[in-house]
């Protein structure tokens, strides 16, 4: 039986349309016995029915949109004896997210809302190349936006690459941080100290001497930066 991190990840593939009919019947497999996880493919399934149903002839624009802003709206309110544990909320988040952006792109929905909640700060860090489909998420907003290269950095965002997708963090004096397909990063601190959070997938970090204190958090672990360059993994492994 797979864990629930594999599920997770076979879900994002899902969403891309990338997963193979064995990685299919395992995470159905263990959405049988899973209820959050179950729940999270659920949900995958409804949308991707809405969708459908909204893109055929019958279904007029006007209509589309409102099938699935409506039944998204439905499927991100939980239930009330729904529990959803932390790591697999920010997969169900981010499957969201890429399902609204998708849907609003192709039905001309402008998917960008400013972030409600505290003042955002900005730190000397930039998106550089962006491929794929990345999602970015700020410190106290609960929507999720396309990263653009060149865009701004604030304390406190956190980054999901969707299933082939991967993206370069600038950092001041040419460092920089590359994420893999699959990954979910997020900036806890900037300042005195750099640390971010791999919550899954994998970073390389590629730092110029002399740096300062430069630390990767892992559901595993703290990695300190003691040389130029190290790579961070977090995996079912």
């Amino acid at each position: 039986m797979i864990s629930c991190a594999t599920a997770r990840g076979l879900i994002v593939k899902a969403l891309d349309g990338t997963i193979e009919p064995a990685e299919r019947a395992e995470l159905e497999a263990h959405a049988e016995m899973c209820q959050a996880c179950r729940a999270e493919l659920r949900g995958l399934e409804l949308t991707q029915e809405v969708i459908g149903d909204a893109f055929s002839s019958q279904t007029e624009t006007a209509r589309a949109k409102a099938q699935i802003m409506a039944q998204l709206s439905d499927w991100a309110r939980p239930p009330i004896h729904r529990v959803v544990r932390p790591r697999a909320y920010w997969a169900q988040t981010a499957i969201a997210a890429g399902v609204m952006l998708v849907a609003g792109l192709a039905l001309g929905i402008v998917v960008e809302r400013r972030p409600q909640g505290p003042t955002l700060v900005e730190v000397p860090m930039r998106a550089g190349h962006v491929g794929g489909m990345v999602l970015v998420r700020h410190d106290g907003s609960d929507s999720w936006q396309p990263l653009q290269s060149g865009a701004v950095v604030y304390q406190g965002d956190t980054f999901h690459s969707a299933a082939k997708a991967t993206f370069v963090l600038e950092l001041e004096n040419n460092s920089t941080i590359r994420v893999t397909p699959n990954s979910m990063l997020a900036l806890v601190s900037y300042g005195d100290k750099t640390e971010f959070s791999l919550e899954q997938g994998e970073c390389t970090a590629s730092l110029q001497s002399p740096h300062g204190p430069f630390f990767v958090r892992t559901p595993h672990g703290r990695v300190e930066a003691l040389g130029t360059e190290f790579t961070v993994t977090v995996s079912d492994d």
